[in-house]
């Protein structure tokens, strides 16, 4: 048994068992502090998982990154299925952490939003503070693995603005959209170049796509941020999201009561519900 402290001396708990799975007891936070001090310190932890209560398991977020970067149009197939053109360098935008929500949590649909969209992807979980990574050496930098949902609101995000093009942030930025877990899978417990991507939306595969699509590599990812940015222990970069998303295929868009599950074999599942905005002042 381990015991942590986060920065505010309050005690995590915590098991790591025979089979390199790490359990925490305590809340997303400061589990979270404890993943990320766990990958400072080079634990060999395989995943992180919630706790067991009542016979119901409740997740936590496995992670809080402190930076997230995802990258656009990364899958052939999307290129292909939006009508786009390969860019000669990844294009990233970012979240931020009032998007995060954990396994089995909850999306909120903004009001007034009618085109509320899905994006399986796998998240890249660094694992150590680094810049001006070459391609060669960016899988040194690479802890494990989780999976994302890269919720989008097509209403904002296509809106082309004349001067400025498409708006990212109204469109990527909205609280609750980026679910993640359930946990993390460490960089040696998976063969990454045989993940497939799945998604499914109220039990009907939307989504069902290789790594191997990728136009740009993790390596390549990982790389091209170092190179402005420093990256550090807990960071996330996503690997982009194949074809299959409701704008470019069926325009049968997310709605409250839907639920939406990506399955990466090797990684797990995340699964999250979409609900409507309740907000009250």
């Amino acid at each position: 048994m381990n015991i942590l402290k986060n920065k505010k001396g309050n005690r995590s708990v915590t098991v790591i068992e025979k089979d390199g799975v790490f359990h925490d007891l305590n809340d997303p936070k400061i589990a979270s502090e404890s993943t990320i001090q766990l990958i400072e310190e080079g634990e060999a932890i395989g995943s992180l998982m919630g706790e067991k209560v009542k016979g119901e398991i409740r997740y936590d977020l496995p992670i809080i990154p402190r930076k997230m970067f995802l990258p656009a149009l990364n899958f052939k197939s999307h290129v292909s299925e939006s009508n786009s053109t390969r860019s000669a360098n990844p294009y990233f935008f970012t979240k931020f952490q009032n998007s995060l929500v954990p396994n089995g949590g909850y999306v909120v649909k903004p009001r007034g939003v009618s085109r509320l969209d899905y994006e399986g992807e796998i998240g890249v979980i660094i694992g150590k503070r680094g810049k001006y990574i070459s391609p060669k050496e960016a899988q040194e930098y690479v802890f494990g693995y989780t999976i994302v949902d890269d919720v989008s609101i097509r209403d904002y995000q296509l809106n082309i603005d004349p001067s400025f093009g498409k708006d990212f942030v109204m469109g990527k930025c909205a609280d609750t959209a980026l679910p993640i877990g359930p946990w993390i899978t460490t960089v040696d417990s998976i063969d990454f170049d045989k993940c497939v991507i799945t998604t499914y939306v109220n039990g009907e595969i939307r989504q069902n796509g290789s790594v191997n699509d990728m136009i740009f590599s993790v390596g390549e990812l990982i790389s091209r941020i170092s190179q402005i940015v420093t990256l550090e222990p807990g960071d996330l970069i996503s690997t982009g999201t194949p074809a299959g998303v409701a704008e470019h295929s069926t325009r049968r868009f997310l709605s409250p009561g839907d639920v939406v599950e990506i399955e990466v074999k090797g990684i797990g599942s995340l699964k999250h519900k979409i609900i409507d905005d309740t907000y009250t002042r």
